[in-house]
């Protein structure tokens, strides 16, 4: 038995030394433009203005939210457009699919017609809240970090996306981007190297289950942002975001950036728990605490 356990221990501290070699990115220059704690305003903050309109972004800008989160497909003549679902039905007077209409169809639609913040009242319909393109958020907040999660995997947008980065000079310092989809993140990152991506959802957990046992720098990673809910299901069941877990994925200067926090006591307890981001539908709340933290320490 104790021979057993001696080549155990022998094989996990080769483990463990084999880790400290195997290559990682542990930093990028989006992250030096960011202060800790990170402000993620998601889809803008859609429980005070409508889903990723003009409104929001603007709202969270002007509050000093430095992340703009948004969700982005194509249409049917290439333009990139920021919309949560693939199709239109949710929140505007019409219905379709992204990638089946124009741009000039989109824009004749309410974009806000049946947003409500009670879900009694419509105080943006028939306001002329549009469904915005990239372009529009790119020119209209220039000085901003972008958080870009790609929704729509067929067809590929992932060329259009970056093209586009690039054509306004924020690919390597100025935006961030996920998937849920672990193909599309990897097609995006070959063809785009130079723009942080987000952690993969399957690197995701199998970096929580190497976590358990200290052996997490096995796993080689690209991603510099995990973007984590506080309970996620997996193929190993439902799993809780914890402080190891956070340390496992923070080597040098990674974040972990958690979602969707709308409470200002959960809030603080993710960030000191190690949480390095928050990503929110209430700016103002995130806002508010931010604020009152930095009063305490003074």
């Amino acid at each position: 038995m104790k021979k057993f356990l001696m080549i155990i221990f022998t094989m996990y501290l080769l483990l463990y030394t084999l880790g400290f070699i195997i290559p990682q990115k542990t930093t990028h220059p989006v992250l030096e433009r960011l202060s800790k704690p990170v402000t993620i305003a998601h889809q803008g903050g859609n429980k005070v203005y409508p889903d990723e309109s003009l409104l929001a972004f603007t709202n969270a800008v002007d509050m000093g939210i430095q992340v703009l989160e948004m969700d982005i497909h194509r249409t049917r003549d290439g333009v990139i457009v920021i919309n949560h679902d693939q199709a239109i039905d949710r929140l505007t007077d019409s219905s379709g699919l992204i990638w089946e209409m124009s741009w000039p169809e989109l824009q004749e639609v309410d974009g806000a017609y049946n947003w409500s913040p009670d879900g009694l009242t419509y105080p943006y319909r028939g306001k002329g809240v549009k469904i915005l393109s990239l372009n529009t958020v790119l020119d209209s907040f220039p000085k901003q970090v972008y958080d870009i999660e790609i929704k729509q995997h067929d067809p590929p947008l992932e060329k259009d996306l970056c093209d586009l980065l690039r054509k306004y000079g924020v690919a390597a310092d100025q935006a961030i981007v996920a998937s849920f989809r672990d193909e599309t993140l990897a097609r995006f990152h070959d063809i785009c190297p130079e723009v942080a991506i987000s952690l993969p959802v399957n690197q995701g957990t199998i970096l929580y289950i190497l976590s358990r046992v200290g052996l997490e720098r096995l796993l080689p990673l690209d991603a510099v942002v995990a973007q984590l809910p506080t309970t996620f299901s997996t193929k190993l069941g439902q799993l809780e975001l914890d402080r190891r877990y956070i340390e496992a994925f923070a080597k040098r200067d990674r974040q972990v950036w958690v979602w969707t926090v709308n409470d200002l006591i959960e809030m603080n307890r993710l960030v000191n728990m190690g949480a390095h981001g928050i990503i929110t539908d209430r700016p103002d709340i995130l806002m508010d605490f931010i604020h009152h933290s930095e009063e305490d320490a003074n």
